[in-house]
C-alpha cells in the first residue's frame, strides 16, 4: 500500500462523489422548477370569481359608472347589495384590489 491510499480517498472516488452531488443538485433544480410551473399553471387557470349578475345590477343602480377598484364604491355596493358589514366589506374589497 502506498501512503496516498491510507486514510484518504482516491482521485477517482472524489470524482465519482462530485458527479453524484452534481446529479442530485440538477435533479433538485428540475424538481423545484416543475413544482413552480405547476403552481403558476394552477393559479392562472384557476376559477376566477367575479361578481354575480344580481350584484352587478344592484351596483349599477347605486353608481352609474360603477368602478369595483374604487374602495368607497366597492364598500357601498358590498354593504347594500350583499348585506355585508363594514369590516368584512373592507377586507373583501381590499382583497379584490380596491384602493
Amino acid at each position: 500500500m502506498t501512503g496516498s491510499h491510507i486514510g484518504g480517498t482516491t482521485k477517482a472516488e472524489r470524482h465519482e462523489r462530485s458527479r453524484v452531488v452534481r446529479g442530485v443538485i440538477i435533479f433538485m433544480a428540475i424538481g423545484v422548477g416543475l413544482v413552480t410551473l405547476v403552481f403558476i399553471a394552477l393559479q392562472s387557470f384557476g376559477i376566477k370569481q367575479g361578481q354575480p349578475e344580481a350584484s352587478l345590477a344592484c351596483a349599477t343602480k347605486l353608481f352609474s359608472p360603477y368602478d369595483p377598484k374604487n374602495l368607497e364604491q366597492c364598500m357601498a355596493v358590498c354593504q347594500v347589495c350583499s348585506a355585508g358589514v363594514k369590516t368584512t366589506c373592507s377586507t373583501s374589497c381590499t382583497l379584490k384590489g380596491a384602493r
